[in-house]
């Protein structure tokens, strides 16, 4: 397991969005309202398919705006490991807001971890607290980075967002591939028996 490059992973942000620009500004459009529409119960499924479409320009391939909703394949992991990682970073938060805040790269590794194919959501946040923990430092930094990048936009009048919320999707992508090693590292160590 590496530790994230904070410069690595922003600059994969900004170079994604300027290869695809159209994909990745309504993908990440299509992950918030969908979201949020279906309560935050879709975040995970949607989330998912979003880093498989990154997965599939990272892999050289042509992603298309649908390939956001391939997360759907994997409607239960995607759920579960979105959900319970969010419950466990939102508990970090009521503890003086430091532990939530060293705590959520989780997440977004889950959510990388179920689109490189591990089908339990459980096991996908044990590897990716493993993952985390490793790195935690180096994986607050890059998240802390991201999420001001990407909430920067809220202060040009929530327009801006449309612009940073991918780079932050994407940067995400890239910190969650370095520190699993691109999905491989714990794939024999941590598993539900």
């Amino acid at each position: 397991m590496a530790a994230p490059d904070l410069s690595e992973c922003v600059s994969a942000g900004f170079a994604g969005l300027k290869n695809n620009p159209l994909n990745h500004i309504v993908a990440s459009l299509l992950v918030v309202f969908i979201s949020s529409v279906g309560f935050g119960l879709l975040s995970g499924p949607m989330m998912v398919g979003y880093m498989k479409m990154i997965k599939i320009e990272d892999e050289g391939g042509k992603a298309e705006i649908a390939d956001v909703f391939k997360g759907f394949e994997d409607f239960v992991p995607a759920l579960v490991s979105m959900l319970v990682g969010s419950i466990i970073v939102g508990i970090g938060y009521l503890f003086c807001i430091l532990p939530g805040l060293l705590l959520m790269a989780i997440v977004p590794t889950a959510a990388y971890l179920v689109a490189c194919g591990e089908k339990d959501g459980i096991n996908a946040l044990k590897r990716a607290w493993e993952a985390v923990k490793a790195n935690l430092l180096s994986a607050f930094f890059c998240m802390l980075v991201l999420g001001i990048i990407g909430n920067l936009g809220l202060i040009l009048c929530f327009v801006g967002v449309i612009i940073t919320l991918p780079i932050a999707f994407i940067g995400s992508y890239h910190m969650a591939k370095q520190l699993t090693d691109g999905g491989n590292s714990g794939n024999l160590a941590i598993t539900i028996g």
